[in-house]
């Protein structure tokens, strides 16, 4: 009688060895910070809870662009211990909605991969914004030796001041600035000299670099068709 409860007591144990297995289930898998500006740096916490039978182990945490997940105390969680995964978020160059994702990796075999997913909105409070008008300038039919001009418009869109840091160009072109700062909301129209050097057709590129937020190199096209006198 004694052999027999033994046995089954060892069946019952070999068996509840078998069933148990660790199970991680996450107080939330979404998590929305709300609005930031841009630039700021977000801390969140996504709790979780071992609501198996076994050892739960975090084997690895990735993340997607834009955020990092701290580094864990520790990777080993019991049955019913609780544990939270930090995760920063650093908003810089960042705008409008946003939704980035961390994958935790664990040995819970019917969830091994988790996906946490961060929601929010960054704005933009102070930005430089560039607008270039017009985009592309043909001086048609020109001729060798002498000389042109046409305007372009620079318009500040943004919140501070726009800064005209850098301007290239062709030896056949002069820019003629009146000032390398644009104000929020004003405007500033710059002369393009233009004196043909060789008979033919005419291509080439004015590149203006700015503090502009999205697009800090502008690039217009300029073209002529230059013939002799």
């Amino acid at each position: 009688m004694k052999k027999l409860l033994l046995t089954v007591i060892v069946i019952s144990l070999a068996a509840f060895t078998l069933i148990a297995d660790s199970k991680m289930t996450f107080k939330e898998t979404t998590v929305d910070f709300g609005k930031v500006d841009s630039g700021q740096v977000v801390d969140l916490n996504f709790e979780f809870e071992n609501s198996g039978d076994s050892v739960l182990i975090i084997k690895n945490i990735s993340t997607s662009c834009g955020c990092t997940a701290a580094k864990l105390e520790k990777k080993e969680y019991q049955p019913g211990e609780k544990g939270t995964i930090p995760v920063k978020f650093n908003s810089r160059g960042m705008q409008g909605k946003i939704s980035k994702f961390v994958t935790v990796t664990t040995n819970d075999k019917e969830n091994i991969y988790s996906r946490l997913q961060l929601t929010g909105e960054v704005t933009m409070s102070n930005f430089a914004e560039i607008e270039l008008s017009p985009d592309k300038i043909d001086f048609e039919k020109v001729t060798l030796g002498k000389d042109y001009s046409k305007k372009i418009e620079i318009k500040n869109t943004g919140t501070i001041d726009l800064r005209i840091i850098e301007v290239t160009h062709g030896p056949e072109i002069v820019m003629e600035f009146p000032d390398k700062t644009v104000k929020p909301g004003d405007k500033l129209t710059v002369n393009i000299a233009f004196k043909p050097m060789q008979e033919g057709r005419f291509t080439s590129f004015l590149k203006i670099r700015t503090n502009a937020y999205r697009q800090r190199l502008m690039i217009t096209r300029l073209s002529a068709e230059i013939e002799k006198e």
